[in-house]
């Protein structure tokens, strides 16, 4: 798990590439605080360099790509330049250092992620004939490279972002995972491509035009939607997203992107039967096992996060389980679980996590976020983001990931992907019924109905969902603008120029034709609801320094499978991850098994929005007015900011995410 960058000149440009690849690195410096390499590339040499924090035994080694010079003794007469922050998690050796090459020294690589299954793809790219002189998964993709082109992408499980240049073909290779765990953005215009794992390694180089992009603004406040689009938050700044690779040629300046897998899903109408479930049952288990068992392939000790959920219940549970049958399993002296707890018993998950904690006799590690340290690391949250944030219960996972550095974990794994696989999100039932409905089930889904809630309340969720989805976004988009005022109290506190100026974005929602279960949960899974989540799983925990592992969000036999069971085998009798909580009944405590209280990153966000309120306000000054009607807002602020006793909402946190991001990127 690492950080990488790159830079590419296009034009002859007066960019300095080894000062510009150093500055890049350094800003990422987090996401790999072990070694530091480069490659630079110009038309008659390669040349490795380190630099003062790249450690003496990657300098002493003796591979082609170990370093050779500090990059700050080097020229500018470049034309390439790969940069690479490294966490070592997989072969702690110097032959782990990055950027790696070939053994011609023909492809190199800068690469950011895992390959989970990559010492069963070694010992097949050995019988074709390839050479290892690493225990790297790095490796394996080079010579997965060499052996199937652009289609070794599908040979993989696992997460990753990475750029090969191929010397001779003079081009690069690009990828990022099926569903976005690891990040990939780019910056291109006629002079310069460049690349990088966070945006803020792009945004500060000096030759990169960029800005605020305020349709993706108002996506953010309006539409509630972040990281949707290809440009982002950061105007001319690209996401490669999920599923997608590239090619780009040197002599020619082209680029070519595409997407290189859809996933496959099941939208039959099939019903529920009995005699097929302890099949299905037992099928998803064994993948389970699987998916956590390729993710404790580790050469430091792994931890695990621990919500007492079903997600990450069952994944503590599975490890606890392989512990019992394998000691190589590195988890140092013992396992260690992490937990955000919270005082308000409403709230707070400790008692379930404690129940998992006793099964497994694991080490548990609570860390107690509140809003007096929110405050406090409140710049560093958002600024490890890259973007604003919708709500301070990304803090709580801030917390958990530092509370694994703080004990020594380098490695732990999470449940982020389980309510997106299996079904475990109130909003999901609506389609399970609809989709009854829809194939003439009408005693099955008034079953359905009546094992979940009230008739009359459901029918409300119907009214509601089918105004949204068929008649309120057909209207002109001044009217949908309008009713979301007249809904949204808090959008009178934007701009009014501003949002007329950008109304038209609310014709532009690229919403699926939903038509099962499955297709909502898939529509979920593909740069959407699961890619969001993924981005704060990934910049929580390397902002710390930890590698976090998503069995449920890149274990593909695992996804690929979840998604062929039919939809009555995910909600049953109003019960929803029903045959994730049958396959993990073995692993985890009844009680959890049968809890129906999802809560997830639960916190008190009204509480400290309303404890924190006076030291925010001097964020909202006239620096703001082009997007925020700073006036408004501050002649309403204590009233618009002081809602300890008020339903949850974290639309109003928005105001204050985004007036920091904005200072803390001087945009």
């Amino acid at each position: 798990m690492c950080g990488i960058a790159g830079i590419i000149k296009l034009n002859n440009t007066s960019i300095n590439l080894a000062e510009s690849i150093h500055l890049m690195t350094k800003t990422i410096s987090h996401r790999g605080p072990d070694d530091e390499g480069f490659v630079l590339c110009s038309a008659d040499e390669t040349i490795t360099a380190g630099s003062d924090v790249t450690p003496k035994d990657s300098w002493a080694g003796d591979l082609q790509y170990s370093p050779k010079k500090n990059i700050s003794e080097l020229a500018d007469n470049f034309f390439l330049a790969f940069g690479h922050r490294r966490l070592s998690i997989i072969d702690l050796s110097p032959a782990g250092h990055q950027p790696m090459c070939s053994g011609n020294g023909n492809l190199w690589i800068t690469f950011n992620g895992e390959l989970y299954n990559y010492l069963e793809l070694k010992e097949e790219l050995k019988i074709k004939g390839h050479h290892f002189n690493t225990n790297t998964d790095t490796e394996v993709i080079l010579n997965a490279y060499n052996e199937w082109g652009n289609e070794c992408l599908s040979h993989f499980n696992g997460m990753w972002a990475f750029v090969i240049y191929d010397k001779n073909k003079k081009e690069l290779f690009g990828a990022r995972d099926r569903f976005g765990v690891k990040p990939f953005y780019y910056y291109r215009d006629a002079d310069v491509l460049t690349f990088a794992s966070e945006q803020k390694a792009l945004v500060k180089l000096p030759f990169v035009k960029t800005g605020i992009n305020p349709k993706a603004v108002f996506d953010f406040f309006v539409k509630n939607e972040i990281e949707f689009e290809e440009e982002g938050m950061f105007k001319n700044i690209i996401e490669l997203f999920p599923s997608h690779a590239f090619r780009f040629k040197l002599e020619t300046n082209e680029w070519q992107s595409w997407k290189y897998y859809s996933l496959k899903i099941n939208e039959s109408n099939e019903v529920f039967n009995p005699s097929l479930l302890p099949e299905i049952t037992e099928h998803t288990r064994q993948l389970l096992v699987n998916a956590v068992a390729l993710r404790l392939r580790s050469d430091v000790p792994v931890g695990s996060c621990l919500s007492g959920g079903i997600d990450s219940s069952t994944i503590v549970g599975i490890i606890n389980d392989l512990l019992s049958q394998d000691s190589t399993i590195n988890i140092g002296s013992r396992l260690k679980l992490f937990t955000a707890s919270f005082k308000n018993s409403k709230i707070d998950e400790s008692h379930w996590a404690k129940l998992m904690v006793d099964k497994t006799g694991a080490q548990w590690n609570q860390t107690f976020p509140n809003s007096t340290e929110l405050l406090s690391d409140l710049e560093n949250l958002i600024y490890s983001q890259d973007v604003p944030i919708w709500s301070t219960s990304t803090y709580a996972q801030y917390r958990v990931m530092q509370s694994a550095k703080e004990n020594g974990i380098k490695v732990v794994l999470d449940g982020q992907g389980g309510d997106e696989l299996f079904a475990g999100y109130e909003h999901h039932y609506l389609n399970h019924w609809k989709e009854l409905m829809k194939n003439f089930k009408i005693s099955e889904a008034f079953g359905e109905m009546k094992s979940k809630n009230s008739l009359v309340g459901i029918s409300g969720m119907f009214v509601k969902n089918y105004l949204k989805q068929n008649f309120i976004k057909q209207l002109p988009a001044s009217v949908q603008l309008q009713l979301n005022l007249n809904y949204f109290k808090d959008l009178h506190y934007l701009n009014s120029d501003f949002l007329k100026a950008n109304q038209s974005q609310l014709t532009n929602s690229k919403g699926k034709k939903i038509k099962s279960l499955n297709g909502m949960l898939a529509n979920e899974f593909d740069n959407n609801r699961l890619k969001t989540y993924l981005k704060c799983e990934d910049r929580c925990s390397m902002w710390h320094s930890v590698e976090s592992r998503t069995p449920f969000a890149d274990d593909i036999n695992l996804i690929e499978y979840g998604f062929q069971i039919p939809g009555a085998y995910k909600i049953r009798n109003g019960i929803t991850k029903y045959i994730l909580r049958e396959a993990a009944q073995n692993y985890i405590p009844s009680a959890i098994k049968n809890r129906k209280d999802k809560l997830g990153y639960s916190i008190p966000h009204n509480q400290w929005i309303t404890e924190m309120k006076d030291m925010l306000q001097p964020i909202f000054d006239d620096s703001l007015k082009d997007y925020i009607d700073v006036k408004s807002l501050q002649k309403d602020y204590q009233k618009l900011f002081d809602i300890a006793n008020q339903p949850e909402n974290s639309r109003i946190f928005k105001f204050i995410s985004f007036a920091i991001w904005k200072k803390q990127y001087n945009l």
